[in-house]
């Protein structure tokens, strides 16, 4: 681990203890909001970073799970194809972890639906997925109104 991570993680650990009780879990880790001011400026690498960094803190983030996914995803179109296929890999992984959180979270859902529909099976995707997620989002969609 860098030294620069290293101090990222301990700040955001010693940060997110006080602030836990005033705000929602996503909204205590101070390295979320940087990773989202550093994913609406292109700079994907940096909301890796600090997304990675804010999950280690707590690890039930499902808005750091969805927007490390983003992430992710964003470096892949940018990648060669073998880096890629890995950060392919990642991007379902955190896409279904960010549902799994928060099983209603329509964003995460779309997101996860936009991802099995391009992708292939070898990397996550397929129709049956994607149809299952469709079924999901009318679901939630009829519920919330």
């Amino acid at each position: 681990m860098t030294r620069h991570r290293l101090l990222t993680v301990v700040l955001l650990a010693a940060l997110a203890g006080g602030a836990r009780a005033e705000l929602g879990a996503s909204d205590a880790i101070p390295g979320y909001l940087l990773a989202l001011r550093a994913y609406e400026t292109s700079e994907f690498s940096r909301a890796v970073e600090l997304l990675e960094a804010a999950m280690t803190v707590e690890p039930d983030c499902a808005r750091c799970a969805h927007l490390l996914g983003k992430s992710y995803g964003r470096l892949a179109e940018r990648a060669g194809w073998i880096e890629a296929m890995s950060l392919a890999r990642k991007t379902v992984a955190a896409l279904e972890q960010a549902v799994e959180l928060a099983p209603n979270d329509v964003e995460a859902l779309e997101d996860l639906l936009r991802y099995y529909r391009a992708a292939p099976e070898f990397l996550g995707g397929g129709a049956d997925k994607a149809e299952a997620v469709e079924r999901r989002l009318r679901d939630v969609s009829g519920r919330t109104g």
